[in-house]
Order: C-alpha cells, then structure tokens, then sequence
C-alpha cells in the first residue's frame, strides 16, 4: 500500500514510536508530494487539552529550512523552539536565549562566546581526551556491555562537570541525571510513573538549584571552568543575570549530554551496520576521521527538529503562513534531501561536500557548542577505532521521541583489551 502526504500525521506520538526507517520514508514522500505541510496540535501533555491548540507548519526541504534559519526576523525563537508547546514561565526556565530574539538573544550570545574564548577552549579539549581515554580504558577489559551506560552517557557528563566543576559525588550525579532525562518526555519508559511536564520540569526546577548554588560559589571563589567564566564574562558592559545564567546552565546540560550522548550511541551503532565504512575509517583514520564524524551527525540527525514561530505573513512554495504560526524546520528530513545529497540513504564517511544540518540550518542560532561536539566525536571515535576496532552493535533500543533521535540501550561486544 503506497502512503500519501495526506496520510501522514506528524503530530501523532504513534508517528515517533516507529522505526526510524519508516519515518524517513514518510518524510521522503512529503518533501517529494507536500513540502511544506500543515498540522494539527502535536499530541502533548505539556499543557492542558483546552491550551493546546495550536497545529503547525513543517518544512521537510534543505533550502526552506536554510532560508528559515537565516531569516530571524520572519522567523522568531522568542515562542519556543519546540514543536509541543510549553508555558511561556517553562519556556523562560529552560530554553534561554536560543529562545530568544535580537537584541537580547545577540548580547547573551556574546556573553557566552566571551567565555568560549580560545585558551578555554584548548583546555577544554585537554579535558575531552582525557576522559574519553579514561572511559575506554574501564571498557576494553569488558569485551561486552551496554555502550550507552558505559560510554555514551559517561563522557558528556564526566565532561559537563569538568567543565561547571562540578563537585564529585552526589550532586555531580544528580546533575547528570536531571540533563539526562529533561529531553526524554515522550518516551513512556522514561517517563516512568510521571506526567510529561512532571518529568521535565522537575528536571529542569534541579539543574537551576545546582546552577544558582555553583554560580553563588564561583562569584566568591572563582575557579577554572566554565561557570566562572559565565559569571565573569561581559558583553558591551552587560552581564547574565542569575535568572539568565540557571537557563543557559539548563539549555547546555542538554547540549552537553544529551545530543552528543546520543551521537557517540548512533555511531558506533552505524558502523556496526555498515562494516564496509568501519574498514574504510581503519584503514587510515586520521585522513578519514574528520569525515566520519560529519557523516555520523548528517545521518543521525541527532536534534529532529527546532521550531520557529511566524513574525509576519509569509509564503514558502505554495504554503501561505501567517503571522504568529508556528513553523518546525526538520533537520532529519533536510538531511536527506535528494536535491542536496546524492544517494542521501547511503551511510558515506567519504561524502564531500557535507554541510548537513545536524546543527541547524546557519543564522544567529546556528549552535554554539558544535566546534565541542565534533571534538568529543572526534576524539572518542579514534579511541574506540585504534583500541576496541572490532566492535559490534548492531540492534539499538531507540528512545520515543520527537525532538531527540536517541538511543537508550546499546548492547555491544569486541575482544577484550588486556588489562
């Protein structure tokens, strides 16, 4: 039976819960039939049945969401930046100021690439080697286990609290816990016993109390990581507030260990389906290693969508949006338009050119953290390659989820390393 545009609901959870391989076929017959598409209110509950009820737009094309993207002032973050909406109060806890406009968006950004300045940076990376070194030398004895408890949520977060100086022990992994499960609302197993909005913003309400306590310490006794340099930084004379600096501590825990967990997850996971490209990236991995990692973040998509909201009428193909509409830019379809990439279904490391849309589609909100993103992919993918090479991963348990393509269980095997 052949599926039409009009059958597709892409806001149905029922949607999400399908393999990934029947959702880019869905995806592939609207940006081929209805490219811009309209709607109804995403099945959610984050609000209540009475304040959800607003439907959307998709756009499923590469160009539409580039020309989305670099058009801020007809398409604006200030509404969300999710397809589900969440009280404007939700909205202002967690999301900061990539949901926000100009001019405050441009000052906190400023403010955030002060403290990303170059010789934090390289000790930044220090850090990255170090603990994926570190992870890698736990899990080569094992010979088998679950590559996600054992690698991919470690590094983020070993790194996150390197990077905050976070205290060792409780409340370092409290911490991870709550960045880890902020992103994870639609996923009845990780909801457990919890409401959506239950689950996320108890989530967030923790990592505010974490940042508010770090951000009082550093200001008394700073140190060397990234919350002293937050509380210090300074933009045309301007400074975060401490409202300012819990949502940006909340947006970069998800940045952190979410999206780059998930990426390190669907890696491994790729190679082990595609083993011809695993021996391509071995036979000379510092020529290819660049490569790979872009091809990793084309084909995992690992952020599906973000969400903009119409500022005034507009037409994009033959869909007529209105001022105050909302607009999802679906970075998993774009990544497979067949009018930008050849053979787009085809796991390639030796694609070139690449500029897939794993981390946005360019403008002011082109994501901040990708320079560390593919740096811990980088560097955690030679260690895995050089030291484990024969790991095998191919059946993946994945997260129910419309905002993150993630990956909750991954259970790997290679030889052992020698202890």
């Amino acid at each position: 039976m052949t599926t039409t545009a009009s059958q597709i609901d892409l806001a149905a959870r029922s949607f999400w819960e399908r393999p990934q391989e029947e959702r880019d076929a869905a995806f592939a017959v609207l940006r081929r039939e209805s490219p811009v598409v309209w709607s109804r209110p995403a099945e959610s509950d984050l609000l209540p049945p009475e304040e959800n009820t607003r439907g959307f737009w998709s756009l499923t094309k590469y160009e539409d969401i580039r020309f989305a993207s670099r058009n801020p002032k007809i398409f604006s973050s200030a509404g969300g930046i999710t397809m589900e909406d969440f009280s404007p109060e939700m909205t202002e806890l967690a999301q900061s100021f990539i949901a926000m406009d100009d001019p405050r968006h441009a000052q906190l950004r400023g403010i955030t690439m002060n403290a990303f300045k170059p010789g934090n940076m390289r000790r930044l990376e220090g850090w990255v080697a170090g603990h994926a070194r570190d992870l890698i030398d736990e899990m080569a004895p094992l010979g088998q286990g679950d590559f996600v408890e054992l690698v991919s949520v470690k590094l983020p977060g070993r790194i996150f609290g390197s990077f905050f100086g976070l205290p060792e022990g409780e409340v370092h992994d409290r911490t991870i816990d709550a960045a880890q499960r902020l992103l994870s609302w639609t996923d009845p197993e990780a909801r457990g016993g919890l409401t959506a909005l239950e689950l996320f913003g108890g989530a967030v309400m923790e990592l505010r109390e974490v940042a508010a306590m770090l951000a009082e310490e550093r200001r008394r006794k700073p140190g060397e990581d990234l919350m002293t340099w937050i509380v210090q930084a300074e933009w045309d004379g301007e400074r975060m507030t401490d409202d300012e600096i819990c949502a940006f501590f909340v947006l970069l825990a998800v940045a952190a260990n979410d999206t780059t967990r998930h990426a390190s997850a669907h890696a491994i996971h790729a190679f082990s389906r595609h083993p011809d490209q695993r021996d391509l990236l071995m036979q000379d991995i510092p020529a290819r290693i660049d490569g790979a990692v872009e091809e990793v973040l084309r084909w995992a998509s690992p952020l599906l969508h973000m969400r903009r909201t119409a500022t005034q009428d507009v037409t994009i193909r033959d869909a007529e949006i209105r001022a105050g509409e909302k607009v999802v830019l679906w970075y998993c379809s774009g990544n497979r338009d067949e009018d930008v990439y050849e053979n787009p279904y085809t796991f390639d490391i030796l694609r070139d050119p690449n500029r897939h849309q794993a981390f946005g589609g360019g403008g002011p909100h082109f994501c901040l953290g990708s320079a560390l993103a593919r740096t811990m992919l980088k560097t955690l993918l030679t260690e895995v390659y050089t030291r484990i090479p024969d790991i095998q991963a191919p059946e993946a348990d994945f997260l129910v989820a419309n905002f993150i393509n993630g990956i909750k269980r991954l259970s790997a095997t290679w030889t052992p390393e020698a202890a």
